[in-house]
């Protein structure tokens, strides 16, 4: 067959316009040329369509005399084009299985939230793993029960009428990518967030209430009255380093306290009641009205006091990070303390404020592709490790 022929025939194959013993010779072609050059298919593909067109002839009966070269190239084509439809659906279906294998690998990578874990120290200095304890009464001290509830709550209750013994103090911490409830022996509700401790009496007595708080809570107040009938007030102290000291004051109130070392200033958001709030380093002191937050820092020895979305505030009780034109390291910290992760910063600083709102469990990585949509910051994930670049 003459060049100019082939170049015909491929031009009526390419229109569609071959008859079947045409297009059979065209394909054969193609199948002779896929086994010498390097082509898509190895040559172990090539023999097995060749294997696959002569079982698809041998599957046929009867193939008469006068039309076996005939009918033998249509079935030649038939099997070719089957074939190659075979090893496109297998590729996809390859490439469908990697797909999952590359997700599953991404999935291995994506860093879960945290949960309910706390540590439970004890007056005698013994520690229990709250988050591994068994749900019921996991100790005893001063007349009281220590319970353990099955929705991650540790309830403080009188277990005898006896005598209780004062200055007996439990501490209760978090760590990174934990949280815990706890109801106190006055029946106060504590929220605590990651990264924090809460040191309490095991029994209040008459007069007073002290509690010492390093890191974030959420505090729902018991009002509680003396012999007089006189209420008992409730104080929170934060003690972290001079300047940052401070006292927080109520008699039945819904609060919240956010005292981190690694942030710049210690803020209590009010949501119910009335608060004071003392500044332990210079002694000023400021009111807090519902929907108000004090803030202390060390560039200040004063209280300062502005106006704040409370709910907002308290979003990470609720489950919540919920991000109103904060700064970025903020942003990070959070993000540092509830996945357990390090936050690495690489290049230019980012002087951009950011908002939004996401469920606190989903995945590190949702949260962050939150905040990259407004492309201002990229995120890289190491183990364990954030890289924050511009």
């Amino acid at each position: 067959m003459s060049k100019a022929e082939v170049e015909k025939l491929l031009e009526k194959y390419s229109a569609g316009l071959c008859t079947d013993a045409e297009k059979a010779l065209v394909e054969s072609w193609h199948l002779q040329e896929l086994s010498n050059k390097n082509s898509d298919l190895n040559p172990a593909e090539v023999d097995e369509a060749r294997k696959q067109i002569w079982l698809a002839i041998q599957k046929e009966t009867h193939i008469k005399s006068g039309n076996t070269k005939t009918l033998w190239l249509k079935l030649a084509a038939s099997a070719v084009v089957l074939f190659f439809i075979g090893i496109v659906i297998n590729r996809e279906v390859q490439k469908n299985t990697e797909t999952k294998q590359v997700f599953n690998n991404i999935q291995d990578k994506i860093i879960q939230p945290g949960g309910n874990k706390a540590t439970l120290t004890l007056a005698d200095g013994s520690k229990i793993s709250l988050t591994d304890a068994s749900n019921g009464v996991i100790a005893k001290q001063a007349g009281i029960n220590i319970t353990k509830t099955k929705n991650g709550e540790l309830i403080y209750s009188v277990a005898s009428a006896s005598s209780h013994k004062k200055d007996l103090y439990n501490t209760i911490e978090t760590p990174r990518g934990g949280q815990y409830q706890i109801n106190l022996p006055d029946g106060t509700k504590v929220w605590l967030n990651a990264e924090s401790s809460l040191r309490y009496p095991a029994v209040f007595d008459q007069t007073k209430r002290l509690v010492e708080l390093k890191g974030e809570a959420y505090f729902e107040v018991a009002k509680r009255l003396d012999k007089n009938g006189v209420r008992v007030p409730f104080k929170v102290k934060t003690e972290l380093i001079s300047g940052r000291n401070q006292e927080v004051e109520v008699l039945g109130t819904h609060f919240n306290i956010n005292a981190y070392n690694n942030e710049p200033s210690n803020k209590t958001t009010l949501l119910e009641g009335s608060v004071k709030i003392k500044n332990l380093q210079s002694t000023k002191s400021a009111l807090l009205k519902p929907g108000q937050q004090s803030l202390i820092s060390l560039s200040s020895p004063s209280v300062l006091v502005s106006a704040v979305d409370a709910e907002e505030v308290i979003a990470w009780k609720t489950g919540f990070f919920s991000f109103n034109e904060e700064n970025l390291e903020t942003i990070m910290n959070k993000i540092a303390r509830w996945y357990d992760v390090e936050i690495d910063y690489r290049g230019k600083k980012i002087n951009k404020t950011f908002g939004g709102r996401i469920s606190r469990f989903n995945s590190v990585n949702e949260v962050l592709d939150m905040l990259q949509t407004t492309d201002a910051v990229h995120f890289k994930i190491e183990g364990r490790r954030i890289l924050v670049m511009p």
